[in-house]
């Protein structure tokens, strides 16, 4: 059964790792919320809420393990960030393969967000595959 919960400061580092595996940016637990997937007590998943700012957020790193795929463990952590959000703007990066399925859950694409102009554009140098900028709600 699938089980969503905050991860705490003590799992830093086994998140970090998995980060690290596919080049995604470590997280800081202490800023950020971090929510784990788990199907049966172990991990299938990531996803984390990034403050932008008091109003504004980025959704990103989202993982999904390799064993748990194509079980919609990606839309419920999507989804529990976003009720996490609590109607805030909440932005993501996503790699352009994936746009409509963010679009499925709310996000529209947009041209820019002023807080993430540097991590788009690291994204866009340090990735191989295209990525998008996309919004959830709306902005200021």
């Amino acid at each position: 059964m699938l089980q969503l919960r905050v991860a705490g400061p003590h799992e830093a580092g086994w998140i970090n790792e998995r980060y690290a595996a596919v080049e995604f940016i470590p997280s800081d637990l202490a800023r950020e919320t971090v929510v784990v997937a788990e199907i049966d007590g172990a991990p299938a998943g990531l996803g984390r809420l990034v403050p932008l700012d008091d109003d504004t957020y980025e959704l990103g790193g989202m993982l999904v393990f390799e064993a748990f795929r194509g079980r919609g463990i990606a839309r419920a952590i999507v989804d529990e960030l976003l009720r996490r959000a609590k109607g805030r703007v909440v932005y993501c990066i996503p790699f352009a393969e994936l746009e409509s399925f963010y679009a499925g859950a709310g996000f529209v694409r947009v041209d820019d967000a002023p807080q993430l102009r540097e991590k788009l554009a690291w994204c866009r140098g340090t990735y191989a595959k295209s990525v998008v900028l996309m919004r959830h709600g709306s902005a200021p």
